[in-house]
This record gives structure tokens, C-alpha cells and sequence, in this order.
């Protein structure tokens, strides 16, 4: 008896820890690891978009569980930062190409392979390599055109619409003295504005004569059409925003802008919006165009580093960045979904009509940049020589030249 009561207990013993090692398993094969991810301001526009791809992530990867944070864009890179900083940075993160670089140039960020870039538009993807390195992903892409009114244009020219930032300073005073309005309006002291019309004219460094002589040409020309009032006088202040503000209360003629910001002229000021037209972003010397790119990097010390590239991949995919297109009025990175009808078929509606406009233009971008590294501290001293000389009354063509030399050895420091 005392052998067969000894022998009971002993299959209850291994059936008990049998019992608990199963709990135990299935317990560990439901607890998911957490795949972070930092989006801007994509809420509420594209909530439940975002829901739905996360959703068909969680489903091909039962593993992981999504956690989605929006952040307002006036937080985004103070909290980025502080979370780079740390032993835990989200796994994905929505950033912009300035601040990524940054980024990049601390080793901060995972480095793609030309495979993970395939299905992107090469003109945007090769704007994100720094030394050669690919550290990060296209997201999406703006690529402004010119808006202007066609009623009060077409009644003080009779040529058709200007084509460049040439054109405009040469039309510029037959339209301010036949409109008694500015012909231009732009945030030309803000971020890289100034920056990228430079660009225009092949000027990156300003370290040689023909860089010199045409920046001075540009600076020389806008400080003429800022003393005649043919730009607003709160020029140097004003934000992209508040262009566009100018241009709805019938304060300036024409401006460059996306397709997401005509949509707000339309929303907002409908008797502008039917008196405007469209035509192709003004350009420079160079005839090509530039455009404004959001990108997704992934931290060097990110754990889930291959999940996030999946979902990476899964969020510019041709059938999400169509979906994102027709809802926010920006364009796809994805080449597959730029080749889409949706982007060939366009009505005469203006939101509608820029859309394929944009498209053309990223046929024929600009890669003339300043160097990436230091390029925020170069766009300050840019915008900075643009104050001092737009705010100098009794500034003359010499001076200008002599303000444009000490640029260049402001930035030829800043580059060694």
C-alpha cells in the first residue's frame, strides 16, 4: 500500500509540473514584444489608415504588438532626440531629412540596403544618403507649384505666365503698377526657402567667382523688388502659413506652394480660388525643381530593427501610399504607386490639377544641395546675409558682393 500511495504522489507530482510548464509556455507565446513607432501629426486625417496597417502588420507578425504615438511637429525633434538618447528609442520614426542627417552623422541611425529602397522613387531615395550611406526611407513628397491670380495677371500682362525667378523680377514692376499689390509673396527667411532657390542657379558652396557673382545676382534682385514693395515688407518674418494668408486676402499675386496649402485657399477664400491658376514651381538657371521630403528612420540601438523595417516597408507599399495620397493631397515616395492613373488623370479643379503638375516636376529634381553636414547652421547664415542686406536702405551693388564674400567664408568654414 505504502509503495502504491508513494507511486500516486509521484505522477501527481509530474503531472503538476508537467500542468505548469504548459501554462507557462502558451503564457510566454501570448506575451508579444512591443514594435514602437513615432509618426508627425498624422492624426485624425489618417487614423484609421494607420489603424488598418498596423492591423495587417499584427496579423503576418503575431509576435508584435504596434504601439503608435503621434507627435505634434513642434515636439518632434526634442522628443526624438531625448529618445535617441536613451537605451529604449522607438523602433520607427517619422522624421524630416535635415534633422535625420544630424542623426546620421552621430551614427545614431541603422543604415538601409539598396534592396530596401527598390520600390521607392530614386530622385527621392537618393536625397537620403549621407557618405554614401542610405539612412533612411522616403515617406512622402511635396513638390510645390505656383499659384496666381489669372484674373488680375492676365489684365496687366499679355505674355504668358513667368516660367522663372528671372522672369518674375523683370515682370515685377508692370504688375505691382498696374495691381498696386506685391507680385510675390514667400517665407524667403525660413528654413531652407532662400536656400533651395539658390540651389536653382547651381550655387552649393559659394566658393568660387561664378557662385559669388550669382548670389549676388539673386540677393541683388530680391533686395530690389523688397525696397519697391513688389515683395510684402514683413517678408523676412512672415511663415509658409501666412503666405498663404496673403495670398487669400488678395495681398500678393502669386506664391509657390503644395497641393495640401491650394486645397486651404479653396477651403477658405473661394473667391481667390476661382480667379487663380496653376503653372509649374518657378524655377532658376538650372530649370528644375526641388521638393520637401518626410522620411522614416529606424535608431541604431532599436531591438526590433527588422520587424520595423517590415512595417516600414508595409507603410510606403504602393496600396497604403496611394491611400495616403488621396487623403492628405501629398505625394507617394513609392515609385509604383506615382505610376498610378491617379496621377495621370487629373481634372481642371486646381487641388486636382497640381496634383499631376507635382508629379512632372519630380521628373526633373534638383541635386544641387548644400553639403549635409552643417546645412541648418548654412541656411542661418544664408537667411542671416539676406536680412542684413534687405534691411540696409542705403545698401549699394558692392556692398552686396562684399556681404556675399563673407558668406562664402562663413560656410567654407563650416565644411572643413
Amino acid at each position: 500500500m505504502k509503495k502504491i500511495f508513494l507511486y500516486i504522489i509521484i505522477i501527481v507530482l509530474i503531472i503538476g509540473i508537467v500542468f505548469t510548464g504548459l501554462k507557462l509556455f502558451f503564457k510566454n507565446r501570448n506575451v508579444s514584444k512591443k514594435l514602437s513607432f513615432w509618426s508627425i501629426q498624422l492624426k485624425p486625417i489618417y487614423e484609421k489608415e494607420i489603424n488598418k496597417i498596423i492591423n495587417d502588420f499584427e496579423k503576418t507578425h503575431p509576435e508584435y504588438k504596434v504601439v503608435w504615438v503621434d507627435i505634434p511637429i513642434q515636439e518632434a525633434q526634442k522628443r526624438t532626440l531625448a529618445s535617441i538618447l536613451s537605451s529604449t528609442p522607438p523602433d520607427l520614426i517619422n522624421l524630416n531629412p535635415d534633422f535625420s542627417v544630424i542623426l546620421a552623422q552621430r551614427n545614431a541611425l541603422h543604415i538601409f540596403s539598396e534592396n530596401d529602397i527598390e520600390q521607392f522613387h530614386s530622385g527621392l531615395s537618393s536625397k537620403l544618403k549621407y557618405d554614401g550611406k542610405i539612412y533612411a526611407l522616403p515617406f512622402y513628397a511635396t513638390s510645390p507649384v505656383t499659384i496666381y491670380n489669372k484674373e488680375i495677371y492676365n489684365k496687366c500682362l499679355k505674355n504668358e505666365f513667368i516660367k522663372s525667378y528671372d522672369d518674375l523680377f523683370k515682370v515685377s514692376k508692370d504688375l505691382y503698377a498696374c495691381s498696386g499689390i506685391s507680385p510675390f509673396a514667400a517665407s524667403l527667411n525660413e528654413g531652407d526657402v532662400l536656400a533651395k532657390i539658390l540651389n536653382k542657379y547651381d550655387i552649393n558652396s559659394f566658393l568660387n567667382d561664378v557662385e559669388i557673382d550669382s548670389a549676388a545676382y539673386i540677393y541683388s534682385m530680391f533686395n530690389n523688388m523688397y525696397k519697391n514693395n513688389f515683395l510684402p515688407k514683413d517678408v523676412l518674418s512672415i511663415n509658409h502659413r501666412e503666405v498663404i494668408e496673403k495670398y487669400m486676402s488678395n495681398q500678393a499675386l502669386m506664391i509657390v506652394a503644395g497641393s495640401n496649402f491650394i486645397d486651404m485657399i479653396k477651403q477658405n477664400a473661394s473667391d481667390i480660388y476661382v480667379k487663380s491658376e496653376i503653372d509649374k514651381q518657378l524655377t532658376g538657371k538650372n530649370g528644375r525643381y526641388d521638393i520637401s521630403l518626410m522620411n522614416l528612420v529606424i535608431p541604431e540601438k532599436s531591438k526590433n530593427k527588422e520587424a520595423a523595417l517590415d512595417f516600414a516597408l508595409l507603410l510606403t507599399n504602393k496600396e497604403n501610399q496611394l491611400q495616403l495620397a488621396k487623403l492628405t493631397n501629398v505625394l507617394p515616395a513609392n515609385k509604383y504607386a506615382l505610376a498610378d492613373e491617379y496621377f495621370k488623370n487629373c481634372s481642371e479643379d486646381l487641388v486636382d490639377k497640381s496634383r499631376c503638375v507635382s508629379v512632372l516636376q519630380l521628373n526633373n529634381l534638383n541635386d544641387v544641395e548644400f553639403p549635409s553636414k552643417n546645412r541648418k547652421t548654412i541656411n542661418e547664415a544664408i537667411n542671416k546675409t539676406f536680412e542684413e542686406i534687405l534691411l540696409d536702405e542705403n545698401i549699394n551693388q558692392n556692398q552686396i558682393i562684399e556681404k556675399i564674400k563673407n558668406l562664402s567664408k562663413i560656410i567654407e568654414n563650416l565644411e572643413n
